[in-house]
C-alpha cells in the first residue's frame, strides 16, 4: 500500500509545512489586518452610536425637565389668572349686591313714607265722612253722640 510507505512521509511533511507557512503568512499579512480594521471600524461606529445615544438620553431628560418646569409654570400662571378673575367677579357681584340692597332700602323707605302720607291723606280726607258715619251708626244704635 503506497499510503503507508515511510519514504513518502518526508516530502509530504515538507510541502505541508511550506503550504501551511505560506497560508499562515498570507492570513497574518493580508486577511488579519483587514479583519482587524473592519472590527475596529465596527467598534468605533458602535462606540459613536453609544455616545450619541447617551447624548440623546441627556437631551431627552433636559427637555423633559424643561417641559415639566414650563408646564408647572403655565399651570401656576393660569391658576393665578383664574383666581384673579374669580376675585374680580366676586368683588363686582358684592359691589352690585350692595348697590342693589341700598337701592331696595331707599325704595322701601320711599314706599313707607309714601304709605304714611297716603294714610294721613286718607284719614284727613275721609275724617268728616267717618265721623258722620260713626255718628249715624251711634244714633241708630241709640247711643247718641
Amino acid at each position: 500500500m503506497p499510503q503507508l510507505d515511510i519514504s513518502t512521509y518526508l516530502p509530504q511533511i515538507f510541502w505541508l509545512s511550506i503550504i501551511f507557512s505560506a497560508m499562515l503568512g498570507v492570513f497574518i499579512g493580508i486577511f488579519l489586518p483587514k479583519l482587524s480594521r473592519i472590527f475596529q471600524k465596527r467598534f468605533d461606529v458602535v462606540e459613536q452610536a453609544d455616545g450619541r445615544i447617551e447624548n440623546l438620553k441627556d437631551s431627552s431628560l433636559k427637555l423633559r425637565k424643561s417641559y415639566e418646569e414650563q408646564k408647572n409654570e403655565i399651570l401656576k400662571n393660569t391658576q393665578d389668572q383664574i383666581d384673579a378673575a374669580l376675585a374680580s367677579v366676586r368683588d363686582f357681584h358684592e359691589k352690585r349686591l350692595h348697590a342693589l340692597e341700598t337701592e331696595i332700602q331707599q325704595e322701601l323707605s320711599r314706599i313707607r313714607d309714601n304709605h304714611g302720607m297716603q294714610a294721613e291723606e286718607f284719614a284727613e280726607s275721609y275724617k268728616d265722612v267717618i265721623d258722620e258715619a260713626v255718628g249715624l251708626t251711634l244714633k241708630k244704635l241709640g247711643m247718641q253722640r
